[in-house]
């Protein structure tokens, strides 16, 4: 019975100023809201900006950090093979290793018809499975892990004018990481 009696004395011709003043606040509220749902709306495009970023720079040091790897362990196997002397090896990556992660998927399908109207949906929603340690941290589950894929080798060694060592090397390195003749170079060094 009080609310009613409040609303009646709110809506009185003698309480025009304290409708003013709730409609005022109403509309101050409703613009607070709006400017909060724009301000923090940017804010968190610019942190998604930065994490994507800091995504990237770190698939780049991987993939320089694999082929640093590659050339180190290439040089150490070819400057062990009888007159090729000493040899720096240059490795070029593709694109860099990539992990296949295990997902759910759930799709449904549903048709209504209702007299000559009929209508059909379908919805489909994919998840990452994630797997959880026992201190609680959560992990996509991966399926498969592709190596990158090599898109040239160069090899320059001491011996490398020799023919013999040059067939050598190439087919070494075309044995030890899956490339083709075309994508190896072997060059004398000075």
């Amino acid at each position: 019975m009080e609310k009613k009696n409040w609303a009646k004395e709110l809506f009185r011709p003698e309480n025009k100023k304290a409708r003013m003043n709730l409609f005022t606040a109403f509309l101050i509220g409703i613009l607070l809201l709006l400017m909060n749902h724009v301000f923090f709306q940017k804010n968190k495009t610019a942190e998604q900006q930065v994490e994507s970023q800091v995504q990237i720079e770190q698939t780049e040091q991987k993939k320089y950090h694999t082929e640093q790897e590659i050339e180190k362990r290439l040089e150490d196997v070819f400057s062990n093979m009888e007159g090729v002397g000493r040899v720096k090896v240059m490795v070029t990556m593709k694109n860099t290793k990539a992990s296949v992660l295990a997902k759910e998927e759930r799709k449904e399908y549903s048709f209504t018809e209702e007299g000559d109207k009929k209508t059909q949906s379908q919805k489909e929603e994919n998840t990452v499975v994630m797997s959880e340690d026992n201190r609680g941290t959560r992990t996509p589950v991966v399926l498969q892990e592709k190596m990158p894929e090599i898109e040239g080798i160069v090899i320059v060694a001491e011996g490398g004018e020799d023919a013999r060592i040059a067939q050598m090397l190439s087919e070494a390195s075309q044995a030890l990481l899956n490339v083709p003749a075309h994508k190896v170079a072997v060059l004398k060094m000075k």
